[in-house]
């Protein structure tokens, strides 16, 4: 019998064609998974404030803010498939980003953990529409503060490795300068919320709603390129 190096035939192998098939399935529902999850402030009517995203978006999942149990949920069942989109890129991603896989993985997996521990140290109230809230001493909203800090960096930093591996790959392509203005975008947008309450007050939730959005379409293109072998397509193939 021929050998694939005989026929020409590139041999995919067994182990490596299984993985492939499951990233394969994977990529789309885990891509629509974290859209919707990460997204559940798109509720808020449901809040019953009609001036609720005139304050941080986390204020919704607040322990006096009615439903906050479902926010919660939201952001839990998005640190899971942020999880599973790391998980499974580490390996994934290689094709795609080489040695640079592990290091965007490992920063997704800290946006998971981040994420899943704001829902542990969740703001007591609504400091935004609670006057006695806000000038009350809280340790625990200082701890949510760092936990939700520590998502936005380690965004940033999955933007940065991206970036660091297309120009290795292919320079200066459109892709990375795609990368780049979105990453900017979503840094500027993460300092302008940041500085919000002082500098223009109310306008932080939806100056945060729109880095959110532009966040989540990240890591759902991140999960759509799990399947990186299997399609050159979508804003991956600008650069090509």
């Amino acid at each position: 019998m021929p050998s694939p190096a005989q026929t020409g035939v590139p041999d995919t192998g067994g182990a490596g064609a299984q993985p492939r098939s499951r990233a394969r399935a994977l990529a789309p529902l885990l891509a629509v998974g974290v859209l919707l999850a990460y997204n559940t402030w798109l509720a808020w009517p449901i809040n019953g404030n009609p001036r609720i995203l005139t304050g941080y978006l986390s204020e919704l999942a607040a322990s006096d803010q009615p439903y906050f149990w479902f926010f919660r949920t939201g952001d839990l069942v998005s640190a899971l498939l942020i999880s599973l989109i790391a998980w499974t890129g580490s390996r994934a991603w290689r094709a795609w980003l080489g040695p640079w896989a592990p290091r965007l993985a490992a920063a997704l997996a800290v946006v998971a953990a981040a994420t899943a521990l704001d829902c542990v140290v969740a703001l007591p109230c609504a400091e935004s529409h609670d006057a006695v809230c806000k000038a009350t001493p809280s340790l625990v909203r200082h701890l949510h503060a760092v936990t939700s800090s520590t998502v936005g960096l380690a965004f940033l930093a999955s933007f940065i490795l991206v970036l660091t591996a297309l120009l290795g790959r292919d320079g200066w392509s459109r892709t990375a300068l795609v990368v780049t203005v979105v990453g900017a975008v979503s840094g500027l947008l993460m300092l302008a919320s940041a500085v919000a309450p002082w500098v223009a007050p109310g306008t932080q939730g939806v100056t945060q709603a729109v880095q959110v959005l532009i966040c989540s379409a990240w890591v759902a293109w991140l999960a759509w390129r799990l399947d990186d072998g299997g399609h050159e397509r979508g804003l991956a193939d600008l650069g090509d």
